[in-house]
């Protein structure tokens, strides 16, 4: 699991197994949840960062984070 940083206008959207980040109101094209690049959406990883595109994202209150699970 992994802290996620989330950027303003920006949504996730859950496609088959994978979370990616989108622009609110536009999810025809997807980024990477971690450091917000364009990825496309079969790639398992993201070329810029190289960390994997995450299973889900969670909202964790006790801390106000967003958690990224299934990306090991």
């Amino acid at each position: 699991m992994e802290v996620v940083d989330t950027r303003e206008g920006y949504n996730f959207k859950i496609t088959g197994s994978k979370t990616f980040a989108v622009l609110a109101g536009r999810d025809d094209v997807v980024f990477c949840p971690f450091c917000y690049s364009q990825v496309g959406l079969d790639d398992d990883r993201c070329s810029s960062c190289g960390k994997n595109i995450p299973e889900l994202i969670y909202y964790h209150g006790d801390d106000d984070t967003w958690i990224a699970s299934g990306n090991e």
